[in-house]
């Protein structure tokens, strides 16, 4: 299991929940984020989208978060993909990849 953390545009947001919404994934969360890179030019506001995968999905979903985020300019983002020891759901107490 991974966490896949994408930090985005806020412009671009509406097109990649509509694609993750209909990827056939398990859920998502959303946080609004601010930031800046290297080019040092003011906080940014951004979304911060934490997906919780199936080794199987993770590609997926990076090359579609990759391919509908990307304008090509400074800014784009980034992508982050963490290693899950254990993941459990509260209400059912279901553990791993049914948790998802």
């Amino acid at each position: 299991m991974k966490k896949i953390e994408a930090i985005i545009r806020e412009r671009k947001f509406g097109e990649v929940l509509q694609a993750l919404e209909t990827s056939g994934i398990g859920g998502i969360t959303v946080t609004e984020a601010s930031g800046f890179g290297h080019h040092r030019n003011g906080l940014q506001k951004k979304k911060k989208i934490e997906i919780y995968a199936d080794e199987f999905q993770v590609d997926k979903i990076i090359d579609m978060i990759m391919r509908i985020a990307r304008a090509g300019t400074t800014g784009d983002g980034k992508i982050a993909v963490f290693e899950l020891e254990q993941l459990y759901k509260i209400r059912t107490g279901e553990e791993g990849a049914s948790a998802i």
